[in-house]
């Protein structure tokens, strides 16, 4: 499926024969739903590996310093839904059952990726760089200020790439500050 990223068929037109075509899996829509129940359950596979490709992503990045892999994690986040429009929306926006509901095996897709932000923060308040504030509040508020650079910049008036890029870095660069002076313990 990642042959089929930025496209706008996406989810509306994702049918089995799309997706099973040459184009995308290279098997017949039949051995496709040899696996997959029904279109919900194949999202939900599609969903899943977009999912576990992101945090893999955060996993690989090299930056040591806590607040710096916190940022790094928001920008590979911003990088993910601007390189992945479609799937980003589907992810995160049109289909939040897909990433809401836990399954047998594994907690809810959604939440993975905030647990990866709760973990980067733990990690910069066990440094010393952020107060002992709530992490989970902590994490939201980078992963909304990083959701929200993405929407802005799907939805919003056309710009340019430096004022893209611009916007990303102060977002995300104003957001830490914040959590480095406190400004969760006034909340």
């Amino acid at each position: 499926m990642r042959g089929q990223r930025g496209t706008s068929w996406w989810p509306k037109a994702c049918t089995a024969s799309r997706c099973a075509g040459p184009a995308s899996l290279g098997v017949t829509a039949p051995a496709l739903y040899a696996h997959v129940v029904d279109k919900r359950d194949l999202l939900q596979g599609i969903v899943e590996r977009e999912i576990d490709a992101l945090l893999e992503r955060f996993r690989s990045l090299s930056e040591t310093d806590p607040v710096e892999r916190l940022q790094a994690m928001a920008v590979a986040y911003v990088e993910y839904g601007l390189q992945n429009p479609d799937l980003f929306r589907a992810m995160f926006l049109f289909r939040p059952e897909l990433t809401a509901e836990p399954a047998a095996d594994r907690p809810a897709l959604g939440s993975q990726i905030l647990q990866a932000f709760v973990d980067a923060v733990r990690r910069a308040q066990q440094s010393g760089a952020f107060d002992d504030g709530d992490p989970e509040l902590a994490a939201l508020t980078i992963w909304t200020t990083a959701h929200g650079v993405i929407t802005t910049l799907l939805s919003g008036p056309p710009l340019n790439i430096d004022l893209k890029d611009k916007l990303c870095e102060a977002a995300i660069k104003a957001s830490l500050t914040g959590l480095r002076n406190g400004s969760l313990q006034a909340a």
